[in-house]
């Protein structure tokens, strides 16, 4: 399979665009995220992927929580921010207003919407994790219409740490 030839099919389809918060107690983390979808409606859960060596799995296998925070059109800055590797002692969360939602994790209050969620499960499907987490609060946070890769947005596997 040529891998450029599948990226640039990727690259077709029009996903959101969201902000997974991780962790609880001040021990936390926050990543973008356009791979994610539902994944049951009884029970409530949605699924996401995120990169195997990524930081915030660590805080996933440990805390067992997470929230997910859907951007709206005219946020590809938070976008931005949040798919940045944050440096040592970096709090990534002080640059957007939010409050701890029923898991702990973060909820960006100036989103779209939100789900908090608690872990299901992790499964490890080469080099990326699927995170499957039960719904235990949601909620619609302003109007608008949610950011998407279709904004021009686009999903870049960083290299291996050196």
């Amino acid at each position: 399979m040529n891998k450029d030839v599948y990226t640039q099919a990727l690259n077709k389809l029009a996903l959101p665009v969201t902000v997974v918060t991780v962790g609880r107690g001040g021990a936390e983390n926050a990543l973008t995220v356009s791979w994610l979808c539902p994944a049951s409606f009884d029970p409530p859960r949605i699924v996401f992927a995120a990169d195997k060596h990524h930081y915030s799995v660590d805080f996933l296998r440990s805390t067992k929580n997470f929230a997910v925070n859907v951007l709206r059109e005219g946020q590809q800055r938070y976008a931005g921010h949040f798919a940045r590797q944050a440096m040592a002692h970096e709090d990534k969360l002080q640059a957007a207003p939010h409050r701890e939602g029923t898991t702990g994790a973060a909820i960006l209050t100036d989103t779209l919407a939100y789900f908090d969620c608690e872990v299901f499960e992790l499964l490890e499907v080469g080099d990326h994790v699927l995170v499957v987490g039960d719904v235990v609060d949601a909620g619609v946070l302003n109007e608008g219409q949610g950011l998407s890769t279709a904004a021009g947005l686009k999903y870049q596997k960083a290299g291996p740490a050196r």
